[in-house]
């Protein structure tokens, strides 16, 4: 029995050694909290709310004003969902404009958060680019998503994936954010 069940463990580590473990999304709960957001563009005067999965015609006719086909909101704050302090957020959201204007991209101030605004986040609409200089740029600043609008002026929620904390090449998402894992040794 022992020869017959080494065989099977050989087989078995050799079967599992092949399969590589992928990128992660967000956390259910978070993506969750991301889908109930209400984002709002301030275009001048004018304020723009946007809800997942629901065209907007007054975002629509400021694509089309611009003339671009689509459009992203992204945020430098809280990293990872995780919360900041006030300065490193306000230094973050200047270096992501600062990256926004270096692409040469248009950017609109945006928000998005909770429907009572208990929880906010300051960010930008970025309008146009080529390929998707929004996912990039969400990835760079370690968003945990970002929203994608497209030309109905409809909102899509874009998850970022990231390897979870010691199983890939940073960045990684933070130890214990995820209600399957085991904490790691401190």
């Amino acid at each position: 029995m022992g020869l017959a069940r080494s065989a099977f463990d050989r087989r078995a580590r050799r079967h599992t050694a092949g399969m590589k473990k992928r990128p992660s999304p967000p956390p259910a709960a978070m993506m969750a909290a991301f889908a109930d957001a209400v984002y709002r563009v301030y275009d001048g005067d004018s304020k723009i709310e946007l809800r997942i999965g629901q065209a907007n015609p007054a975002m629509a006719a400021l694509l089309a004003r611009h003339g671009v086909a689509q459009g992203g909101l992204v945020t430098g704050e809280n990293p990872f969902g995780q919360a900041q302090s006030p300065e490193a957020n306000a230094a973050a959201n200047a270096a992501l404009a600062a990256a926004i204007d270096s692409l040469g991209l248009v950017r609109l101030p945006s928000d998005g958060g909770s429907e009572d605004n208990s929880w906010n986040e300051p960010g930008f609409l970025v309008l146009g680019g080529e390929g998707d200089p929004v996912d990039m740029l969400a990835r760079a600043y370690r968003q945990a998503a970002w929203v994608r609008i497209d030309e109905q002026g409809r909102a899509h929620l874009a998850p970022c994936h990231y390897w979870r904390a010691g199983e890939g090449p940073e960045p990684c998402w933070p130890p214990g954010l995820f209600d399957d894992e085991t904490p790691l040794p401190t």
